[in-house]
Order: structure tokens, then sequence, then C-alpha cells
């Protein structure tokens, strides 16, 4: 689960590693995928116990879907996934001046996850149990970012603990987890689904701004299986090619629980989605899109957050009161089997000057995990290019406009069969490195900070 928010320790960009690793990093250092996960009224009276009510109508549409006679079921069925993920790190010298970190590291983690479906005419239940274990050269109570541990938690909104610890130390861990438990049925033109489930807003690009609930962080390669979030979901049919649906998730505590709507609907060619609601204590409304027009594919995001000022740093942006985000990109083919892409980023939550980073990292939207870039303004460009029938190469890069560091990341996928892939991959960065004040780290530009190196992910289905 998530770490409970802290305040920043910074002071113009300098930072004392104690401190910075509780405050920044967090305890369990998690690393999502192109970058690392740093940790991160009304309501009330409506929906006081929404965890509960949505725990108490799982149980009994399982005691219902019990009752039902196996000779009833038309598909039921056992699978299994499993992940192994090795990665290799080479850090930025300041962290081993400081103590933090020292040249170099390795991370092992291993995951599989169980799967039971059971569906007829009338319901689907989705059962799904991960065991993970994860090992780092490195204490995990001092990891610094930079690593690759691809099944980091991303979600807050599960509002009942159900992950164990089974045995653990200060550089290697073995945990299990219930990711799924969701039940699907229809009654009366609306369609239903409740339990531990995965959802995601926006257009699933590169960066999405609106995937508020369990993003991914960008670039994140081990992406088929997503963390789930407890909610409740209606559906229903608009006209003939839209939708409209209300989301209800859970947290913990009741008041950051999240109520969203959305509408979906197309458009002269394009996918429009529209979203409202609030969620972590916080209104929100925004809308993306995609379509193709003259061979090139367009889409963006974009976004109205409400800010909480007793909470939020206010780094800039044309409101006190709220805070705005939006991303554009375009992706064409330039050639046989090879597509490029390039995008504009915006966000007012992030900071305008270097020395601000680390005062928007330990912001509630970083530190709450639905923002992972800490600048204002980004380049990001893409470029994948098929070599054959089972193998492609992809590069994807992020340049900050603020303190003009890049992060790089070349991925080379093949298919071994049907039901198997390895992905070697790497990411590599530029710009002003950090300096060592002992004990302290003075960082200079935000990717510069992070740690080069290179990994290897093997997924197999059975």
């Amino acid at each position: 689960m998530l770490s409970s928010p802290k305040c920043s320790p910074m002071q113009g960009g300098r930072v004392s590693s104690a401190r910075f690793r509780e405050s920044v990093f967090g305890s369990e250092s998690q690393y999502a995928g192109f970058l690392p996960s740093f940790r991160r009224g009304v309501y009330n009276s409506v929906y006081p116990e929404v965890s509960l009510l949505l725990w108490l109508g799982v149980g009994l549409l399982l005691l219902l879907q019990l009752s039902v006679p196996a000779c009833s079921l038309a598909d039921d069925n056992l699978s299994f996934a499993t992940r192994q993920i090795v990665s290799f790190s080479d850090y930025p010298t300041a962290w081993q001046q400081s103590g933090l970190a020292p040249d170099n590291a390795c991370n092992f983690q291993s995951l599989t996850r169980i799967i039971h479906q059971q569906r007829n005419d009338n319901f689907r239940l989705k059962i799904e149990f991960e065991l993970s274990s994860f090992y780092s050269s490195l204490e995990q109570n001092s990891n610094p970012s930079g690593g690759w541990l691809v099944a980091g938690r991303r979600s807050g909104f599960k509002a009942f603990k159900t992950d164990a610890w089974h045995s653990y130390n200060s550089k290697w861990r073995a945990t299990s987890e219930l990711e799924r438990f969701e039940f699907a049925f229809t009654a009366n033109n609306l369609d239903f689904q409740i339990g531990r489930q995965p959802v995601s807003f926006g257009t699933s690009h590169f960066v999405s701004l609106l995937d508020v609930l369990a993003p991914f962080n960008p670039g994140y390669l081990d992406s088929s299986y997503k963390p789930g979030v407890d909610a409740l979901r209606i559906r229903k049919i608009a006209g003939q090619t839209g939708e409209m649906e209300l989301i209800v998730a859970a947290a913990r505590n009741s008041a950051d629980s999240a109520v969203i709507g959305r509408y979906r609907n197309t458009f002269s060619g394009f996918d429009i989605e529209a979203l409202a609601g609030r969620f972590w204590q916080r209104n929100f409304i925004g809308v993306g899109w995609e379509g193709e027009k003259r061979q090139v594919n367009c889409w963006g995001e974009a976004a109205l957050f409400q800010r909480n000022n007793d909470k939020d740093p206010h780094l800039g942006g044309f409101s006190d009161h709220l805070a705005g985000s939006w991303i554009i990109g375009f992706e064409k083919s330039v050639g046989p089997r090879w597509r490029s892409g390039i995008a504009c980023m915006h966000q007012d939550f992030g900071a305008r000057k270097p020395d601000d980073i680390l005062l928007a990292y330990g912001s509630r939207p970083f530190v709450q995990g639905w923002a992972s870039l800490a600048a204002s303004d980004y380049l990001i460009l893409n470029s994948n290019r098929e070599l054959g029938p089972l193998s492609n190469i992809n590069i994807n890069a992020i340049i900050s406009l603020v303190d003009n560091s890049t992060l790089w990341q070349p991925v080379w996928q093949m298919n071994t069969s049907d039901e198997s892939d390895i992905s070697v991959f790497a990411w590599l960065n530029s710009g002003k490195t950090p300096t060592a004040q002992i004990p302290a780290v003075q960082l200079r530009s935000e990717f510069a900070a992070f740690a080069s190196g290179i990994g290897l992910i093997y997924r197999r289905f059975f």
C-alpha cells in the first residue's frame, strides 16, 4: 500500500540523506517503469462506509455464484502467468559519496499470477492471486531511485488489506496479494462490475494525465497486469456508439475514495472520453481524444484539477484554485513497419525551476502516486520498428524543457512462442549530475539524478 504523505525536507534542491530517503524515495523504494516510483466534507456524508459495502456485496455475490451448479458453467478454467525480471543499475557518483548507494546494484524479481475464471450467461467471476519475490543487492530501506522493480504497488484504492509478507530481510522479500476479485453481471440494461478490478482512463499512450486511480509510470514494461482497485462500476449504452459509466473506488480512508463519471463516444472518426468527479479529496474534469486524419494519428488529454491550497505547493499556473494539465501527441508511419511519434506535455503541478524539483516530488499528487514527472514541461519522442514477425525495437525518450535533462529507454522485444516473450531494455540519462554535499545531495536536474542500467524481462502465460 502507499505510504502516508510526508512533507518534503529539501531546501533549494538540497536534501539530507536520511530524510530524503524517507520523505521522497520512500522506505520500500519501488520502481515501476521508465521513471522511479517516488512514494507517494460532502463526500463523507454521502459515502461514509463505501469500502465496507463494496466488499460485503462481493461476499454476497460470491455466495450466490457458489450456489450455481457446476454443470451450468459455460467456462471454468485456471491459468498462470509468470514474469521474471533482472536489472543492473549504475548510480551517479553523488549517491555513493553521500552514503545513499554504491556505484552499482542488481535487482531480481519473480512474479507468478494464479488466475481463475468462471463464466456463464448470467455472470462472470475472475480471481487473480499474485506471488512475488524480490532481491536487491542494495538494502531496500536505503535504495535510491533508478531501478526497475516492475510490479511496484501503484494503487491507493485498495480499501482492504489483502497482501501478506511471508519472508523478508534488508535485501530480500517474498509477498503475496489478491489483485483481482471481480464479479460482473447484467441487469435492466445495466452492466455491473464489483470488487477488485483494473480501472483505466485516458488514451493509454506513453504518459497519461487522466489515469488517476492506479496509473502506470511512463514506459512501464510489464503492463500485462494493472494493479486492481476496489470499485463498483455501472455502465449503460448511450446511443449507437456511446457509453456512460459511473465508477466508485474505495480507499482505506473513506474521505479519499473516488466517484467518477465517464462518457465515451465517437465523433468524426475520433474516440472521445469525458471525465468528471472526485478522488483523493480533489475535484477534477478531463477529456481525452484519439483519431486519425490524413494518415496521422492524433491523440491527447487535458484536465483541470482542484488545488488543495493547504497541502499543495503552488509552483505556478494560471489560477490559485485550479491546476491545468495537458498532453498532445502525433504519430505517423515513416517507413515500412516503422512508426514514430512526438508529444508535448504541460502540468501546473510541476516545477518551473530545477531547484523546485524535489518540492514537486514531495507534493501530494506525487506522494499519492497519480503524477510521475516533476517538471512543468516535457517533450516526448517515440519510435518503433518491426524487425520481423517475431521481433521489434522501440525507443522512448523524455526531455525536460525545464532543465534540459533527458531519459532514454530502448527496448528490444522478441516473441519466443505464442505464449512467451523476452524484452531486453536499458535506461540512459543525460543532464547536470547531482553533487554531494555530505550528508546531502544537491540535485541540479531531474533525469541526471537517476541511475542508468540494463535489464531483461521474461514473460510466459500458461
